[in-house]
């Protein structure tokens, strides 16, 4: 990266109000120095403590989902690469995290993301409890079953939104997905 890029990340970070930003390998050790300055940030900027739970919790959710689920470049092998920022906008705060997926699971993804977005906060709590109870999922793919969208939905103040763009230089095989959730 040239110097002049940098000015210009920096600049568009500061525009957004990001406070923290990582792309790279994701690692469970990755995961927890990032929630140790997260939750130092959030100390620091005397976040409420439900907001402040809330934030920490889909930080966590969206980071482990990316560790669960990003496939490995084929240039990279042994690497799960993802990407998160977390920043403010008006008096709240967003989480934009991104994994790279099998474009075999983009429909699958959308398809449970829609359905989501099609419910009212009653409708996604009582979707969250019942999935809860159901501990005999036959979902061979997701561990969860969907459960971290759905925790993500719950503790979101706005509709959960995502993307999906192929990863340049494995078009039709592999895509960046990512979601952004508002705390």
């Amino acid at each position: 990266m040239q110097i002049d890029q940098f000015s210009s990340f920096e600049q568009a970070a500061s525009k957004a109000s990001v406070l923290f930003y990582y792309r790279g390998d994701v690692s469970q050790a990755v995961i927890s120095t990032m929630g140790d300055t997260l939750r130092g940030r959030l100390s620091y900027m005397d976040a409420k403590g439900s907001t402040s739970r809330k934030l920490f919790s889909s930080f966590i959710e969206t980071m482990q989902n990316a560790l669960q689920y990003s496939q490995e470049l084929p240039d990279s092998p042994g690497q799960r690469i993802g990407s998160v920022s977390v920043g403010t906008i008006d008096d709240q705060f967003f989480i934009v995290c991104g994994n790279i997926i099998e474009n075999k699971y983009q429909a699958r993804i959308s398809e449970k993301l829609d359905s989501i977005a099609r419910m009212n906060s009653e409708e996604i709590r009582a979707a969250y409890r019942e999935q809860m109870k159901n501990d005999s999922s036959d979902d061979t793919i997701s561990k969860g079953a969907g459960l971290g969208f759905l925790t993500l939905a719950r503790d979101s103040s706005a509709p959960l939104q995502y993307a999906m763009f192929d990863v340049p230089e494995h078009e039709g095989d592999l895509s960046w997905f990512y979601l952004r959730v508002v705390i």
